[in-house]
């Protein structure tokens, strides 16, 4: 099994469990596992759109290599096209081979310099997207902890009045 199939699993059973607390905190009147459901669909959903994220950057990235290797093949072909018809014209290597060399290896520069260019922009794109990825996980998880301790100042503002009605209770007997 691939990571990613680990991951689309492991996102679909939290996706059910999450709804399951859902179904079952509305069903027993339990806001808290409600609200935990929804928390627990929304980290899987967000999980889920982070590989998918992380999948497309990686194919973008191999998409550029790829692009990148090709043009460089396609330079090396025009480079040794020009050799060739350097070879068959040999009477003019001597006044031109120094304005063809010239001219090849500008092109081949300038687009070494525009491949490189786009894979630059491609990583930074690449790294624009995980950050964003990294900041939406961020925000889920510090909304969860800010539900996490919510759930605990209810859990112990519920003891709190259960020990307050106990002891109205015991001084009312």
């Amino acid at each position: 099994m691939t990571d990613e199939n680990a991951a689309t699993r492991s996102g679909l059973v939290d996706r059910l469990t999450g709804k399951v607390k859902e179904a079952a905190g509305h069903l027993a009147g339990n806001r808290d596992l409600a609200e935990e459901g929804e928390l627990q669909q929304a980290r899987a959903a967000e999980a889920g759109r982070a590989a998918r994220l992380e999948a497309e950057a990686e194919q973008a990235a191999d998409e550029a290599r790829v692009d990148a290797e090709l043009q460089a093949t396609a330079v090396d072909q025009a480079d040794a096209e020009v050799a060739l018809n350097e070879a068959e014209r040999l009477d003019e290597i001597d006044r031109q081979q120094g304005a063809d060399h010239a001219r090849t290896r500008t092109a081949a520069r300038s687009r070494r310099e525009e491949l490189d260019r786009q894979v630059a922009a491609n990583e930074a794109a690449l790294d624009r997207r995980e950050r964003g990825v990294e900041a939406g996980a961020a925000a889920a998880e510090a909304r969860a902890e800010e539900l996490d301790r919510r759930a605990a100042a209810d859990a112990q503002a519920a003891a709190t009045l259960a020990a307050a009605r106990e002891t109205v209770e015991g001084d009312d007997r």
